[in-house]
């Protein structure tokens, strides 16, 4: 897999956030790609439906989700080329959409994006400038990064 997109991540930029749009069928492959070239790929839902089985009151479920998040990511992420800033792909977002948890998910992920480059591995649709729809509820349900610069990256065709 080419990933010279990768050369695109800067340390200057606000945002280092981009998304690849994968189809089901798909998505296995483009991780076990990412990962054979040393991108760590983490399953969000899991891993938080995971930590909060853990939790015992869910009094501060929202804080602490958000700080597992941070961690999580932040444990995860790797310099892939030298002098650039960390890399960590991440996929199956669908729980940072659920209302218990009070997530503001794009605050989140644009927050952890200026010092780590995230890749989202996005198998639903998206809409230009920068929107990423989940599910059937399309107003209801969605990342809204019109107001950055969310890069888009082919990586299928690679594959």
């Amino acid at each position: 897999m080419n990933l010279d997109f990768l050369n695109n991540i800067s340390d200057t930029s606000r945002h280092n956030l981009f998304f690849v749009q994968c189809q089901a069928d798909s998505l296995t492959g483009v991780i076990a790609k990412l990962e054979i070239d040393g991108v760590r790929v983490i399953n969000i839902g899991k891993a938080l439906s995971m930590k909060l089985k853990e939790v015992k009151s869910t009094r501060f479920i929202n804080i602490e989700s958000q700080e597992f998040l941070y961690e999580l990511i932040e444990k995860q992420s790797k310099e892939i080329i030298k002098d650039k800033p960390r890399v960590v792909a991440i996929y199956n977002l669908g729980i940072l959409f659920e209302p218990i948890l009070s997530l503001e998910a794009e605050k989140i992920l644009k927050d952890i994006s200026k010092n780590i480059a995230l890749i989202i591995l996005w198998e639903h649709q998206f809409s230009p400038p920068g929107i990423l729809h989940w599910g059937k509820q399309q107003d209801q349900y969605n990342l809204n990064f019109s107001d950055i610069i969310l890069m888009k990256v082919n990586l299928q065709h690679e594959i």
